[in-house]
């Protein structure tokens, strides 16, 4: 028996009691209520199932009793709207206008939220008005129906997912990792002619088969390694995205794409491939120019060596491992070019340039192996590692024989000292730097008997050199 029939009845027959009608009722709704609309007082009927293990207040005022009860056992989420509906005016008013009120909310039973309904009827007995309001479960009912919408909204939003993806990519799949059906939504002329296939049911086996025609030779086993069906999967599962970019085969030549995956639901990965090779090889040439740039800001003009700036960041490095206690062998060589001053003031500073040349070729000429900098005008500094720390001792004596020799032949003359890191002692870099140029300010100061006299021939030679 409906609601509707039970009132029915309990207007024909005024004789019957509330017990009468909600027996009636019963049928129908596991909880009746029965509001005397001037007093507010009521009766409560439960009958069965989750209505019956509330704990609810009870002093004969239904308005007030609802206003506590909602805070005890109304789902926190549902408790501003039932408050807002669930009122005298609100809801005599929904029911003056449309005869029957409806309502769907949660309450908390035994800590889990459980839907009910309630609708509410008025229905007057010996003169007097009363709200009769009944309440079911409907929470499986309620959990399907919702079920059912959020899949229908998620179809529909992936359709515009795909369509709007379609719009800005140049290739997109659909791929069901259930039966490895795939079927590609849309694509650009370029991968029409590379006949990639359109649609199949093994989506990982026909990509290996496509690969070997129009991927990028060099490119093929990345492509066919990283898309695996085991990798792919891993990867998309720990990042929840997978990209990867490989070059495709072009009548202009390779050609970068780029491949984006990700899960449309666990069931189904939409892939997108996009044209990016304008946008790539700018990059590579931005990184070439900065390259380019960051490596002419660390050399010197005038004799193409490491400059200054250079040997700041190579000093950083060496602090840096000496900081962390690494256990590293290198030896600071300290040059200064002798006579540098006069050439410059007696012949110009194209002549002392050409001295300084000269110079460096004979530092990188005896220290082959290590790195050279130049780090002032007459100032320049080697970092001895591998072979030629080994060999220091042979090479400093060799520098030296050789600088001799240029005092008798009126070359280019260098004073050198070099100095070990001690890890027990050194600290920093700074320290064997001290120590370096201490042994090449002695060394200098050796080479500077009769270099005087001889000075004015090298200027000379090398001024003739240069047709000064």
């Amino acid at each position: 028996m409906s609601l509707y029939n039970a009132l029915w009845g309990f207007s024909m027959d005024m004789q019957l009691t509330f017990e009468d009608v909600a027996s009636a009722l019963s049928l129908d709704y596991e909880c009746v209520f029965f509001v005397d609309n001037e007093t507010n007082q009521y009766a409560m009927f439960a009958f069965r199932g989750k209505h019956t293990k509330l704990e609810l207040t009870d002093t004969r005022d239904f308005w007030a009793d609802t206003k506590v009860n909602m805070e005890a056992v109304v789902y926190p989420e549902d408790k501003q709207s039932f408050s807002e509906h669930i009122n005298r005016e609100t809801l005599l008013k929904a029911i003056q206008n449309d005869n029957v009120f409806d309502f769907k909310y949660r309450l908390l039973v035994e800590g889990e939220p459980v839907w009910f309904q309630m609708k509410a009827v008025l229905g007057r007995s010996q003169g007097r008005e009363y709200l009769i309001i009944g309440v079911n479960n409907i929470d499986v009912q309620e959990r399907e129906r919702l079920e059912l919408e959020q899949k229908a909204s998620k179809s529909k939003i992936y359709g515009q997912i795909v369509m709007a993806l379609a719009e800005r990519y140049d290739a997109l799949y659909m791929v069901d990792l259930v039966t490895d059906h795939f079927a590609q939504y849309k694509s650009e002329r370029l991968f029409c002619e590379l006949s990639i296939t359109a649609e199949g049911d093994d989506f990982f086996n026909q990509l290996k088969k496509d690969a070997m025609q129009v991927i990028y030779k060099d490119d093929i086993p990345l492509l066919t390694a990283a898309l695996e069906r085991e990798t792919f999967l891993r990867e998309l599962d720990e990042h929840g995205v997978f990209s990867l970019t490989y070059r495709l085969n072009s009548p202009t030549g390779p050609m970068y794409v780029n491949l984006v995956a990700v899960y449309a639901d666990k069931n189904h990965v939409v892939i997108s491939v996009s044209n990016v090779d304008a946008q790539v090889r700018r990059e590579q040439r931005i990184r070439e120019e900065a390259s380019a740039n960051y490596e002419k800001a660390l050399r010197d003009d005038l004799t193409g060596i490491r400059n200054k700036n250079a040997y700041g960041e190579f000093e950083k490095e060496l602090d840096q491992q000496i900081k962390c206690g690494k256990d590293i062998e290198f030896a600071i060589a300290l040059c200064d070019v002798n006579g540098l001053k006069t050439v410059n003031d007696t012949h110009g500073h194209k002549t002392g340039d050409m001295y300084i040349r000269e110079a460096a070729k004979l530092i990188c000429e005896t220290f082959k192996h290590s790195p050279v900098f130049r780090v002032g005008g007459d100032e320049f500094v080697v970092v001895l590692r591998g072979s030629d720390f080994s060999n220091r001792e042979e090479l400093s004596q060799k520098f030296y024989e050789t600088v001799k020799r240029n005092a008798e032949d009126d070359k280019v003359v260098v004073a050198c000292g070099i100095a070990v890191y001690d890890k027990a002692h050194d600290k920093n870099t700074a320290a064997i730097f001290e120590r370096a140029d201490a042994m090449m300010y002695r060394n200098k100061m050796s080479l500077k008997g009769g270099r005087d006299e001889i000075i004015n021939t090298i200027i000379r030679t090398i001024g003739a050199r240069m047709n000064i």
